[in-house]
């Protein structure tokens, strides 16, 4: 099986540290959003303090892979988690999206090489997170 980011949400770190700030912030989030743009290593602050209580946080973006694996295997992951959504490409191609919290919530449930690959895929779109799913706190 593999799997391959091919799209995500612009700055989705930063819209993840947007959804947390808001919570507790009384600035605007298009007021957050700039303010943390101009600043990554403030995003990396906020997302590091993430807790997996408020996954929610991690629902405002959306990610796609191109999967290749046979309709066996893609039918496992389908059945296995309903927020990871599969559209047939023909033979054994698949384009699956979802977004930070189904991956975080279904690599928690799963250690299986396609859940690594899965969590691995998002080193470079995601790197905080990336990390904070890959110890386990998802």
């Amino acid at each position: 099986m593999r799997i391959e980011l091919v799209a995500h949400t612009p700055d989705v770190e930063a819209m993840v540290a947007v959804s947390m700030l808001t919570t507790t912030s009384g600035a605007q989030p298009s007021t957050l959003h700039e303010r943390l743009l101009a600043n990554p290593v403030k995003v990396g602050e906020v997302v590091g303090r993430l807790e997996v209580q408020h996954g929610n946080v991690l629902e405002h973006n959306r990610l796609v892979w191109l999967v290749e694996a046979t309709r066996d295997e893609a039918l496992d992951v389908m059945l296995d988690t309903r927020f990871l959504t599969f559209t047939g490409l023909g033979g054994d191609r698949w384009l699956m999206s979802g977004n930070l919290r189904a991956v975080a919530e279904y690599a928690s449930r799963k250690e299986t090489e396609f859940t690594r690959r899965l969590v691995d895929s998002l080193r470079e779109a995601a790197p905080t997170i990336h990390a904070f799913i890959r110890r386990g706190a998802g």
